[in-house]
């Protein structure tokens, strides 16, 4: 389950540093706003055992920077206004202030051909949990955030075209189950089922104990996610601008969208 418990809790935590109006707006669509926090890597689960074009955006996307991906998001919401989309909206924002401050570390420990991104992503929700006193980590189930509904879908959908609302509902579909494999008391089918699955999707079972090959980056990936954290309202506030009046981004948004 890669990096599933830190962008809930990360998602948690930048909604409350959000104005008190905009928090109750997006309360009202939840859902949704959870829905925006997975960003591209929800169709990391869509048809696990093979490659394919839908699971490929995971990849895709970071050939744009967040200023291209949100220019379009904003435009698209224009043609299409609802709460549930705004909601959205700020959702995958708080998936690229996230995953964009902890890029850099991720690239450099890959590129080093020690460790994989879901093997970092991992340990990353396996430390959370730990310091959230959610032990033992691997035994935590959170699917039961992942839910939406159709029309939700649809609305998730329109921002990654040409995703369609029923790639979104097969993918949010996987993410569910796989995550509760991962979670079971007795995860010896998961392992099995692991094995017949694409590249790095194997590597997203959560270790009993910290992995070795990732522990000294805990406060490093800790630190990235408070600088988050603190990035988060200004962008917002630039973000909102944007849909208002088209107001620039700023170059917090010059970073690829990974």
């Amino acid at each position: 389950m890669p990096a599933n418990y830190a962008f809930h809790r990360f998602g948690a935590d930048a909604l409350r540093l959000l104005p008190g109006q905009m928090q109750g707006n997006i309360q009202r669509f939840r859902r949704l706003y959870n829905g925006g926090l997975r960003g591209q890597d929800l169709f990391f689960y869509y048809k696990p055992m093979s490659d394919n074009p839908i699971a490929g955006l995971r990849s895709s996307c970071d050939a744009m920077t967040g200023r291209e991906f949100f220019e379009k998001a904003a435009a698209h919401l224009k043609q299409n206004p609802s709460e549930g989309g705004t909601a959205c909206l700020y959702g995958l924002l708080a998936h690229y202030c996230l995953k964009s401050q902890l890029a850099p570390l991720f690239a450099a420990e890959v590129n080093s051909g020690k460790v994989t991104r879901t093997e970092l992503e991992v340990e990353f929700d396996r430390y959370l949990l730990g310091l959230d006193g959610k032990t033992p980590a691997h035994t935590q189930d959170i699917s039961a955030n992942f839910k939406m509904t159709r029309g939700e879908c649809l609305t998730l959908a329109g921002f990654f075209p040409p995703v369609t609302p029923a790639n979104v509902v097969s993918a949010q579909k996987q993410m569910t189950a796989w995550t509760r494999r991962m979670a079971a008391p007795k995860r010896t089918l998961a392992r099995l089922l692991l094995k017949f699955t694409r590249g790095e999707f194997a590597d997203q079972m959560m270790p009993d104990h910290a992995n070795h090959k990732c522990l000294h980056l805990d406060s490093a990936m800790l630190e990235c996610y408070h600088a988050a954290l603190d990035k988060f309202p200004d962008m917002a506030k630039r973000l909102a601008l944007h849909c208002k009046n088209c107001a620039p981004l700023g170059e917090e948004f010059e970073l690829p969208f990974v």
